[in-house]
């Protein structure tokens, strides 16, 4: 039933639609029957069915998880229950709305906090979480966007405690009986325990120490799993110290806090907030300054007075006659000045911006009023490849005109190349505001906006471009791209096919085709797109590396050697050799498919990919513990690869290590719920133990997955492997 609009309660008018999930939604509701119709935060459950066995039990489960929520709401950095019930066999929480942004928009790829920023915000989280403990509860889910900074105090706000979510958890599981919790979190921030649905107080401890973590690091959160060895000998150990600029005590705390094993953590927030206020400096009162004066005062006599005042006169006389000369020395000199400007800006034209620069110096000498000549030399210097001298010339040129329109676009380049983005779409906005039809300004603020990651801002400005002049090919290629970030592909798709109508010859519109329709399976097209491009620049390297990549796609796997071969020949990669290790690899040419990912390896020793590669390789030519170390390396550069997992597994069970090959099957399956291989894997791994149960049921959900996915071959396997076992 669509929930927009509609009245629950008699009182909460849904406005929009916050997260949605299998058992229910979270949305964002105005509160009518308050003054100014407040928003407010309303979470939905949605029992599986109308058993009433399901039904009480989801009652009784809802009414727990509401108490919780009123204990907790009491602190003033967890938001209140407002009010829970029941409609139509759906149940409803309604909590307070935090207006703010998450702790995720502060944590900003790249750029690492300095060490006292986050002992500050380890105690700030900690100090909420210690009343969540002292409440016995534990959060299980706390991460950087379950963490709000409120707008109104600047106060961090520990949101999102899960309880629809764990009621769900604990009605799939079907008849109310003891169960243990399903695991619910998000994975860069989880401890090994929480992965096994026993969550501990300090698992919560372990998620606040990993977001320490990310900000001293500066790294993204995808990246946090990384910094785990899961080699078979590891100690589990998050190996983060090198990333960052840390202190022996901060670094101290934070290793306790994040330590593989639950009991050796810290066991309370409490330990851990005693240790960090020890790292806070005490403060000292600074010395008063003295109010006392000197007694001893110069005393002049008339005589001396009179002396001073004839020296001080005389010199103010010449002082008088020096200005004087000064300003007659100084005066511009028009005609001359005039002259220096037209030859410095011919020698631009000419490609010789030194020349330029000091033949526009003499014009700025001999006429210093002269905002064009200002604006002249700051282009040489942009030539010459000096963006700094130029924004200096330029903000000369803006102070002597305030309204200088070329000034500002020129000092916008200058800024986007100094990486003053913001900066830039002020100029460029100026400009704009100038002039609101310049469309050189709105597409370099476009393209600022673009650089900055805001596609919306790119996309509107684009779009302006093209209102302006529908022949621009050129912002068609660049709204596509925007698109494309932003997760349009459709549209991105249909921009690049206008810029191609608008310029046939324009290989790169080509290409960018190619690669959306590649991402989009259109096989066939992309590979229509890849040969647009050789035509028109058959010296493209790259092309033919994505050109080889889009024939192992359509399964012609000879072809797909053939562009890979020559992708090399023009421009050896590490993609190419790995592309060209996976056509190998489907023609079973083992030795060759190894010999390419070892190349690919040598010129990117952390591509993941290629070791993978490699270790499928491995396991063709029967080499399976060279195999197994290739996925071992694979799964350390990327913790997060299931299909790595998956092939590692295999290769065990060729190894008859059944135990290993079970244990790396159970991690591809949590990494990838649809990975119907895994599943298959593992039921054969059961089968050979004589677990027949265990593996039937493998083989079923298996064979569910391959019928979903569209894989009737696998699904016959799997019914077949049943029918061997029944």
């Amino acid at each position: 039933m669509e929930m927009i609009g509609q009245l629950l309660d008699r009182r909460y008018r849904i406005v929009q639609i916050l997260s949605s999930g299998a058992f229910g939604q979270t949305y964002l509701a105005a509160d009518m029957r308050r003054p100014g119709h407040p928003h407010c935060v309303v979470k939905q459950l949605r029992p599986p069915n109308n058993n009433s066995h399901v039904l009480k039990t989801a009652l009784r489960l809802f009414e727990k998880e509401a108490e919780i929520l009123e204990k907790l709401g009491r602190h003033p950095q967890v938001p209140m229950l407002l009010a829970y019930f029941e409609e139509n066999n759906n149940f409803y929480l309604v909590e307070e709305f935090i207006e703010g942004h998450p702790l995720s928009k502060e944590l900003i790829p790249g750029s690492p906090w300095h060490e006292t920023r986050v002992v500050q915000l380890l105690i700030e989280i900690l100090e909420i979480l210690l009343f969540v403990h002292n409440s016995n509860v534990i959060h299980r889910d706390v991460n950087p966007s379950n963490i709000v900074r409120r707008k109104s105090d600047q106060k961090l706000v520990l949101i999102d405690f899960g309880s629809v979510k764990e009621v769900s958890n604990q009605l799939v599981n079907g008849n109310g009986g003891s169960m243990r919790t399903i695991a619910t979190g998000t994975p860069s921030y989880m401890p090994i325990e929480q992965f096994q649905g026993n969550p501990q107080f300090s698992s919560d401890i372990y998620a606040v120490g990993m977001i320490a973590i990310q900000a001293m690091t500066g790294l993204e959160s995808s990246d946090l799993p990384k910094l785990q060895d899961p080699s078979l000998s590891s100690t589990g150990e998050v190996s983060w110290r090198h990333r960052a600029n840390v202190g022996a005590g901060l670094s101290q705390i934070i290793d306790k806090m994040v330590h593989h094993f639950y009991a050796k953590r810290y066991l309370s927030a409490q330990e851990v907030l005693t240790d960090l206020k020890q790292l806070i400096p005490k403060k000292t009162s600074k010395p008063k300054k003295s109010k006392k004066q000197s007694n001893s005062v110069v005393q002049f006599n008339l005589t001396q007075w009179s002396k001073f005042l004839g020296i001080a006169l005389a010199g103010c006389v010449s002082l008088l006659v020096l200005v004087g000369l000064l300003k007659a020395l100084n005066r511009p000199a028009p005609l001359k000045a005039q002259a220096a400007l037209e030859r410095g800006v011919e020698q631009l034209k000419d490609e010789n911006p030194s020349g330029a620069v000091k033949t526009l110096t003499r014009a700025v000498r001999l006429n210093p009023n002269s905002a064009e000549a200002f604006n002249q030399r700051g282009n040489a210097y942009y030539d010459l490849g000096s963006p700094q001298q130029a924004v200096n010339d330029f903000n000369q040129a803006i102070q002597l005109s305030p309204d200088y329109k070329n000034a500002y676009f020129n000092r916008g380049w200058a800024r986007y190349d100094l990486k003053d983005y913001s900066g830039a779409v002020q100029d460029y906005t100026r400009v704009i505001e100038l002039d609101p039809t310049d469309l050189d300004a709105y597409y370099q603020r476009g393209v600022v906006y673009h650089e900055q990651d805001n596609f919306k801002a790119a996309i509107a400005d684009y779009t302006r471009v093209i209102e302006l002049d529908s022949d621009q090919a050129l912002a068609y290629r660049s709204r596509g791209t925007a698109r494309i970030k932003a997760g349009d592909l459709q549209g991105g798709l249909a921009d690049y096919t206008q810029a191609i109508r608008l310029n046939p010859d324009d290989a790169a519109a080509y290409y960018d085709r190619g690669r959306t329709r590649f991402h989009l399976g259109d096989y066939e097209g992309a590979l229509s797109d890849y040969n647009q491009v050789v035509e028109l620049e058959p010296e493209n390297g790259q092309t033919y590396a994505n050109r080889c990549s889009t024939q192992i796609n359509l399964s012609q796997h000879q072809a797909a050697v053939e562009d890979c071969s020559k992708a090399i020949e023009l421009k050896p990669s590490s993609v190419a050799y790995n592309n060209r290790c996976v056509a190998y690899l489907n023609l079973q040419q083992y030795p060759e498919a190894i010999a390419d990912c070892s190349q690919a390896i040598a010129l990117n020793d952390h591509d993941n990919k290629a070791y993978g590669n490699r270790g499928m390789a491995q396991s063709g030519a029967q080499n399976y513990t060279a195999a197994i170390e290739d996925y071992t390396e694979a799964i350390s550069l990327n913790p997060n690869d299931a299909e790595a997992y998956g092939n590692r597994a295999a290769a065990y069970f060729q190894l008859e290590d059944y135990d290993q090959a079970i244990a790396d099957y159970v991690q591809a399956i949590r990494l990838k719920p649809t990975y119907a291989a895994a599943y298959y894997g593992r039921g054969q791994v059961r089968a050979v133990l004589g677990d027949n149960k265990g593996a039937i049921s493998d083989f079923q959900q298996s064979g569910k997955l391959y019928l979903e996915q569209g894989l009737t071959g696998g699904y016959k396997d799997t019914q077949y492997q049943i029918q061997q076992l029944q």
